[in-house]
């Protein structure tokens, strides 16, 4: 009976509530205690047969009964083979049809009784086998089931809304302890309940709302499996909801880059050459990216701000890279395990790109400045190479090794950044390395 009364209650008395209280500071899902505190009944309500109806309405009429009269003329066949009156059958067998019919539905129902109930207990004690399976103490929880002390307050609301219009005066009998009221009020942040429907051949569809009690804000986390392991799943996902570290926004690290993507969405046959891109982005004010200006955009993915959706594996983007050789480049995710990386210089290559608007940053103008001095001094000076290298190496820079080739010759980077400076300076080339490169001291 509380748990029909806890449903009402979320329809009618929680509004009541949440209208006179103040709302959490810009609306924030996020409850601003240090332990969020979950109104203690979690009804499990059982949704519609999703399997059973999807196979329903995929057969009309005609087929439903196509399909009985062959199994009903099956067993006919089989008792006029043997000899029996066909005639005095034909009752009885459409009898013992519809009663397999009965028998499964009361196995149904006796099989789904009580199973809401059930659900609510194994869901909560997966999220404590949680908690103990993590060593999560309870100092360091950041959720919990209240204490269930607001079950008076909850059942005089039900009272209070029950007697409104049809039973006329008696609305003044109920006095509600307004001090009470408050303490439960600010003792609960979030109410919930959950679905759960059959999606046909033993697997479901759990549904977890969560909403907060104070302004009405909602979460929903969904899961599907068998009913075991779905819930297992749905306890998981509310518990890293509440659990998780909580990490600073994304922060975009070339937030003066403006982005536009391929003219049509899917990429014409064949994808484009890099004349093609170059050019489309040029006569529209833009500019073909930096690798590393694109896969940092990638990673912010789009839905944040200057981020891009995700660079597909295998398929070559169209960048401005100028490496060993001073030719168009490509990077091509994926390809990391190629020789010089997944950044390949042009060899008829045709694929997709991004356009891009706005100044490089000084670590992008500091690499395309290294690489060309690599390139004028691969071939001249093994120790000014030498020192390049390192430097290359030491940054991070894509396909940079400890070893490389002098021509024939085997070399190794020196050991620090600092050495591989003053060689360089003694050969009178001048590289200002960005602070964001240098290596912590």
């Amino acid at each position: 009976m509380l748990r029909v009364l806890y449903m009402v209650c979320l329809m009618t008395c929680l509004p009541i509530v949440a209208m006179a209280a103040p709302q959490y500071q810009n609306d924030q899902f996020t409850s601003d205690k240090k332990i969020a505190s979950i109104w203690p009944s979690t009804p499990f309500i059982e949704g519609g047969d999703m399997g059973q109806y999807q196979k329903t309405m995929s057969q009309d009429r005609d087929e439903v009964r196509k399909m009985f009269w062959e199994e009903l003329m099956s067993e006919v066949q089989k008792l006029a083979d043997k000899g029996m009156a066909v005639e005095s059958m034909l009752e009885p067998m459409a009898k013992i049809l519809m009663m397999f019919d009965q028998i499964h539905d009361i196995h149904k129902a006796k099989d789904v009784v009580r199973i809401n109930v059930s659900l609510e207990a194994q869901f909560k004690a997966q999220l404590d086998n949680l908690f103990q399976q993590w060593d999560v103490r309870n100092n360091q929880r950041k959720f919990q089931f209240s204490s269930g002390t607001d079950r008076d307050l909850l059942e005089a609301y039900i009272r209070r809304i029950s007697i409104r219009k049809p039973l006329g005066n008696r609305i003044s009998e109920v006095k509600l302890n307004v001090k009470k009221a408050l303490e439960i009020y600010e003792q609960v942040d979030y109410t919930s309940y959950g679905t759960f429907s059959s999606l046909g051949n033993g697997l479901f569809q759990l549904t977890y709302h969560l909403t907060g009690f104070k302004n009405g804000v909602s979460r929903n986390f969904v899961a599907r499996g068998n009913l075991t392991s779905a819930l297992d799943n749905l306890a998981q996902q509310v518990f890293d909801f509440f659990q998780k570290n909580q990490y600073p926004k994304w922060e975009t690290p070339h937030a003066q880059l403006v982005w536009m993507p391929t003219p049509v969405y899917f990429e014409k046959e064949g994808g484009y050459t890099y004349a093609e891109a170059r050019q489309y982005c040029q006569q529209r004010g833009y500019r073909l990216p930096y690798a590393k200006e694109i896969l940092m955009a990638e990673s912010g993915t789009n839905y944040q701000s200057s981020g891009i959706s995700n660079l597909r594996s295998g398929i070559s983007y169209a960048v401005l890279d100028r490496r060993a050789v001073s030719n168009n480049h490509w990077i091509t995710p994926g390809n990391e395990d190629a020789t010089g990386g997944a950044v390949q210089a042009d060899q008829g290559t045709k694929g997709s790109f991004w356009c891009v608007k706005g100044q490089s940053n000084s670590e992008i103008l500091f690499v395309e400045k290294l690489w060309s001095q690599i390139r004028k001094w691969r071939s001249q000076d093994s120790q000014v190479y030498r020192a390049l290298e390192t430097i290359r190496y030491e940054i991070g820079d894509f396909g940079a090794n400890e070893t490389f080739y002098f021509g024939t010759t085997v070399l190794r980077k020196f050991n620090s950044v600092e050495e591989a400076l003053k060689i360089l300076n003694r050969a009178g080339i001048q590289l200002s390395m960005p602070d964001s490169l240098k290596r912590p001291e």
